[in-house]
């Protein structure tokens, strides 16, 4: 990993200059991801198959989702405004971090309904300040020129940890205990706080020798900075119609896994286990190998048609879902969720580390999109149950299509191809 994560830092426009990171922090920047996403992929379908599995029902296991996607919401900004103020980085993810492995553990405990909802809470807050922390870590390693490759090679990391835990939790979750997938986030989550000490402090305060980017030149003595900058950059069209495009992914995309899960898993809790942990491996490998390949094409082709490609496959996945088939179909309908995942965890923090690249508040930015795609998860994963519960599923899937349909059209009319070369508004 340590030559992957080095190829990311070589000079590559004339925004780099003479300090650069060690090779022990990049390692663990990449060591940190590729864990972080190992614990979350526990707090994601595994939690809809635990709590099923417990005789949960579908609008159940909807609101809890919903409460945590309520609470990431109310999260969202004040936690990329937190990690946007403070100087220390590491501290606030590491804090996060220690959160998000007590919540693991308790829902691994207990599945009362108070506590599962709390403990989900927990760490959808956790997980709003830990994404823009690693995000605001990776500007500060990496020239803006390079910052594309970097991103994808993130996402290659991010891919691949969830690839391994859908392993890892599915086999467990078959011949040992639906439960034991907690357990194994918390000790992925002790791991990430391991990887994250490799992180050099020394590399992070040397940011402004390495970037431009305004969010990370700290202001001089006597230099102010006003709550009418942070609310200039929400006013940012084209940060608004970023946040739209990614509102409306998430109101389609969210519930339709979910969905997915709750019939395999009626029918039989141990090979839906397995398929779905089959379907995530699938589609997080071939995202893995689709992630950096795509950080290098936002460069020669744009930035929009990459945020297309990951729009777009929403309505593809959930039309396939829609014509239903065998029960081992899903891991080939899930396969297209490689293009999504591949594409948007690279393409949305580098579009907004454009948009504030002369401005600043990057990780403010990060978490204004995060907050409306917070909105629209929360909405959808409710959303999707009750329409399937009223239509039934096929006409659910169709339904969540058309949304996709939605987003990438506001994508194609409203954002330039290149947004890296136009001036921020």
């Amino acid at each position: 990993m340590d030559a992957i994560a080095g190829r990311s830092h070589r000079s590559t426009g004339p925004d780099m200059a003479g300090s650069q990171p060690t090779k022990a922090s990049l390692n663990g920047l990449s060591w940190l991801i590729l864990l972080v996403a190992m614990m979350q992929t526990g707090f994601g379908t595994f939690i809809a198959v635990n709590l099923t599995a417990a005789q949960w029902s579908q609008t159940d296991v909807g609101l809890a989702f919903s409460f945590a996607s309520a609470a990431g919401i109310l999260a969202q900004v004040p936690g990329g405004a937190l990690v946007d103020a403070v100087c220390h980085k590491r501290l606030a993810a590491g804090l996060s971090l220690v959160a998000a492995v007590s919540a693991a553990t308790a829902i691994a405990l207990w599945q009362a309904p108070p506590l599962v909802f709390a403990a989900m809470v927990l760490q959808s807050c956790a997980s709003a300040v830990l994404t823009p922390a690693i995000a605001a870590m990776t500007l500060a390693m990496v020239p803006h020129a390079a910052l594309g490759e970097r991103l994808g090679l993130n996402q290659r990391y991010a891919s691949l940890g969830s690839a391994c835990a859908a392993a890892a939790m599915g086999l467990a979750g078959a011949f040992v205990s639906i439960a034991l997938s907690q357990f194994l986030a918390a000790g992925f989550g002790i791991a990430a706080v391991l990887a994250l000490r490799r992180i050099a402090a020394r590399d992070l305060v040397n940011a402004p020798a390495i970037t431009d980017h305004v969010a990370l030149i700290r202001p001089g003595p006597g230099v102010e900075i006003k709550w009418d900058a942070r609310i200039s950059i929400a006013k940012n069209r084209h940060l608004l119609v970023l946040a739209g495009c990614m509102l409306l992914f998430q109101l389609g995309n969210a519930g339709l896994l979910p969905l997915a899960v709750g019939e395999l898993v009626r029918e039989d809790s141990a090979e839906g286990n397995l398929l779905i942990a089959a379907a995530v491996i699938v589609s997080q490998l071939l995202a893995a190998v689709l992630a950096a390949p795509m950080g290098r094409k936002a460069d020669t082709w744009g930035r929009r048609p990459i945020l297309l490609i990951g729009l777009l496959a929403l309505p593809v996945k959930a039309g396939l879902f829609a014509l239903g088939g065998p029960n081992a179909s899903v891991i080939v309908y899930q396969a297209v969720d490689a293009l999504s995942a591949a594409s948007l965890g690279m393409i949305v923090p580098l579009l907004v580390a454009d948009i504030t690249r002369r401005r600043g508040h990057f990780t403010l930015s990060i978490g204004f999109v995060g907050l409306a795609g917070g909105i629209g998860g929360t909405v959808g994963t409710v959303m999707a149950g009750a329409l399937a519960d009223w239509a039934g599923a096929p006409t659910a899937f169709l339904g969540l299509a058309g949304i996709g349909m939605v987003a990438g059209m506001l994508a194609w009319t409203l954002l330039p191809v290149r947004m890296d070369v136009i001036r921020p508004i």
